[in-house]
């Protein structure tokens, strides 16, 4: 792990303010100096903090096209006035989150849905246009109790335009209202990345070539509100595979996709895999994913976990693939969570790592 930054010595004191629990000395150490005031991704780098167990846990995301500004939360006003940031459809839980409209589409009343969900090993895909904000409620109270696959019933303020499986997807926070890191962080990643798609689509090549970014056809990239983890900024979330990514750049993006990355090297900048719970169980499914690579996003799995003494023992089961994997989990350092851009990184938030111990494979 990073040692703290130099220029720690000076110290603010810990406020008091409800809700917030007081930071113990080790972790008063690994706040910023008191009169620095830094941006809360550049701090996280700077003392090494592990992103793992951050990611959003769900079966399924929702993605609604919803017109800038977007308050804080996004579901504040607006559009999506009166959803939640989790809501439990037939898909299951769903993650719900507001997409910036694409530059080349005019203002209309109707309004874009996209569901994606884990389908085995790998997604399915349904999508939608509601008319307004009426269809767009009558949808989801239709997905509450539907499949996505469901016909449409009669006179519905909302239509189905198309299925399709396993779709490439980049969903990258750039929600400057709720943290300015994923804000500008987030929006020159996905700049960068739409720079590398246009450059390799404009290339005159009749076939793919050996390393060729997304050689694998068509990448949706899409800016999306708050995932959590702005300390992370810039971060992703990948489809099909579900993964999560913290301070990933564009380059990496298209060996992620392509499943070209070494693994194990990109494994230590994976928040989470969305088909595990958040915390211990991520991070110990993200080890199996370092020891097996990508592989593993071709195995439909579980993962299940329990207390054991100070620790926990996580079991991820690719049951159909005939491959389990045990493994045992940790607490590790307790991190601040500061800020952003507040002298000394105040007021901050305590936030648990998670170490590995042992990891083994079994039988099923």
């Amino acid at each position: 792990m990073a040692a703290a930054p130099e220029g720690t010595g000076s110290r603010l004191a810990q406020p008091t303010l409800p809700n917030l629990p007081p930071l113990e000395a080790e972790v008063l150490a690994l706040l910023p100096a008191a009169d620095d005031a830094p941006r809360c991704s550049m701090h996280a780098a700077a003392i090494g903090t592990d992103p793992g167990g951050t990611a959003i846990s769900a079966d399924a995301v929702a993605l609604v096209e919803t017109p800038l500004p977007w308050p804080k939360p996004v579901f504040a006003s607006g559009l999506l006035e009166g959803f939640t940031p989790m809501m439990d459809l037939h898909a299951g839980l769903t993650r719900v989150l507001a997409v910036v409209p694409p530059h080349e589409r005019s203002p209309h009343d109707r309004v874009p849905v996209a569901l994606h969900w884990r389908a085995g090993a790998g997604t399915q895909s349904a999508y939608f246009d509601a008319d307004g904000r009426d269809g767009l409620r009558q949808l989801f109270a239709h997905l509450g109790d539907q499949s996505p696959a469901d016909p449409v019933p009669n006179g519905a303020a909302f239509a189905s335009v198309g299925y399709a499986e396993n779709e490439r997807a980049v969903l990258i926070c750039t929600q400057g209202s709720h943290d300015v890191c994923c804000g500008s962080e987030g929006t020159r990643l996905a700049a960068d990345f739409e720079a590398v798609l246009r450059a390799y689509r404009d290339a005159d090549v009749n076939e793919p070539y050996a390393g060729a970014p997304t050689a694998g056809g068509r990448v949706a990239v899409h800016r999306v509100s708050h995932t959590g983890g702005h300390r992370f900024a810039p971060t992703a979330m990948t489809l099909p595979d579900g993964r999560m990514w913290a301070s990933i750049e564009a380059g990496e993006i298209a060996t992620i996709l392509d499943q070209t990355a070494d693994a194990s090297a990109m494994a230590p900048r994976c928040r989470g895999w969305w088909g595990a719970p958040t915390g211990p169980a991520q991070v110990a499914e993200r080890a199996v994913f370092a020891e097996v690579g990508w592989p593993l996003e071709h195995m439909a799995r579980e993962v299940r976990f329990r207390s054991a003494g100070s620790g926990w023992d996580v079991e991820v089961v690719a049951a159909e693939a005939e491959r389990a994997w045990k493994v045992s989990v940790e607490a590790g350092r307790t991190v601040p969570t500061i800020a952003c851009r507040a002298l000394g990184g105040l007021p901050a938030k305590p936030a648990t790592e998670f170490t590995v111990t042992d990891i083994w494979e079994t039988s099923t």
